[in-house]
C-alpha cells in the first residue's frame, strides 16, 4: 500500500480548512488528497491530478464508495497543464496546491512500465502510456553515444555515465536493449564497483525516467502556474525527493515576488517515519504563500 509522504507535515502546512478548494497535481493513489478532503468538509473540494491513466482509474474507482459526492474530482492530465484543467473545472477560489514528485508504490511495482531495476519489464518509463511518445528503450536504442552519456549525468548525476553510454551503444549493436534486466546488466558491466547504499542502476533509471517524461521542465512550468492561479493567502507545498528536482523548486520560490517562503530550510521526514517507510528517507517539503 501507498503510504502518502510527510502527510501531517503537509497538512499543517496547507491548513485546509471547511470549504477550501485545493489541487493535488500528483494524486496517485490519494493518500494527501483524501486527507485533504476530510479536513474541507462539509463543502469544499479536491482535484486530483495524474498523468498515469491506470491510476487515475484506479482512484477514480476508489472514490467511488466513499461518501463525498461531487467533492473529488480525479482528472487525467499533465500537472505542467494546471492552469487549463483549473479553469476546465472553475475550480476557484483556489487556497492550496500541491505536488509529490515522487513514485508510487504501485507505479514502481505494479504497473509493469519498466520504472524498477528489480523488475523485468518492458523499457518504457512514460507515466502517460496514452500518448505515443519516446520510450527509455527508444532512447537507449536510437540516441547518440553523447546525448545518452548527458542525460545520465545530467538527470542521474552519475560520475560514470560516459562508461554506461559506451557499453551501452556497444550492447545495442549486438541486439537491441528492451528489458530493464538487460539495461541492468549493462549499467553493472560499466560501473567498476557498487556504489555503497545504492544500486548500481539507481541514477541511470532516474536520469532516463525524467528524459522520457520532460519531468523538470513540467516541474518549472506547473509550480509558476500553480503560483500564479492561487488566491491570497493560498499555499502551494511542493515534495521532492532528489536535488534536481528540490532545486527549480527552490530557485521559483526565491525568485517570485508573488509568495512569501514558510520552509527556510526543507522539511525532510522524521526518524519514526522513514523507520515505517524507507521510501520517504530522501524527501524534501518546500511550502510558500501567496501575498
Amino acid at each position: 500500500m501507498h503510504i502518502p509522504v510527510l502527510l501531517n507535515e503537509v497538512l499543517q502546512y496547507l491548513d485546509p480548512k471547511p470549504g477550501d478548494n485545493f489541487i493535488d497535481c500528483t494524486v496517485g493513489e490519494g493518500g494527501h488528497a483524501l486527507a485533504i478532503l476530510k479536513m474541507t468538509a462539509p463543502d469544499g473540494r479536491v482535484l486530483g491530478i495524474d498523468r498515469d491513466a491506470g491510476m487515475v482509474e484506479r482512484l477514480q474507482e476508489s472514490a467511488k464508495s466513499l461518501a463525498v459526492n461531487d467533492r473529488f474530482l480525479v482528472r487525467h492530465g499533465n500537472f505542467a497543464e494546471i492552469g487549463d484543467i483549473a479553469k476546465q473545472y472553475d475550480f476557484f477560489p483556489l487556497h492550496g496546491i500541491l505536488f509529490d514528485f515522487g513514485m508510487s508504490s504501485w507505479q514502481l511495482e505494479e504497473s509493469g512500465a519498466g520504472f524498477s531495476f528489480q523488475n523485468i519489464e518492458p523499457l518504457d518509463m512514460r507515466f502517460d502510456r496514452t500518448r505515443d511518445t519516446e520510450t527509455a528503450a527508444s532512447i537507449v536504442n536510437s540516441w547518440p553515444e553523447e546525448s545518452i552519456a548527458r542525460i545520465i549525468y545530467e538527470f542521474g548525476e552519475e560520475r560514470y555515465s560516459r562508461r554506461i553510454a559506451k557499453e551501452i551503444v556497444v550492447s545495442r549493436k549486438k541486439q537491441r536493449i528492451l528489458t530493464t534486466d538487460k539495461l541492468v546488466g549493462i549499467i553493472s558491466k560499466a560501473v567498476p564497483r557498487k556504489q555503497k547504499g545504492m544500486h548500481v542502476a539507481t541514477r541511470t533509471f532516474q536520469a532516463l525516467r525524467i528524459a522520457v517524461n520532460s519531468e523538470l521542465e513540467n516541474v518549472e512550468k506547473g509550480i509558476t502556474d500553480a503560483i500564479n492561479l492561487l488566491s491570497t493567502g493560498g499555499r502551494v507545498a511542493a515534495i521532492s525527493f532528489h536535488s534536481l528536482e528540490d532545486r527549480r523548486v527552490k530557485q521559483i520560490f526565491k525568485g517570485s515576488p508573488d509568495i512569501g517562503v514558510l520552509t527556510k530550510k526543507p522539511v525532510t521526514p522524521s526518524d519514526e517515519e522513514i523507520r515505517g517507510n524507507p521510501r520517504a528517507r530522501s524527501a524534501k517539503l518546500r511550502v510558500a504563500e501567496k501575498i
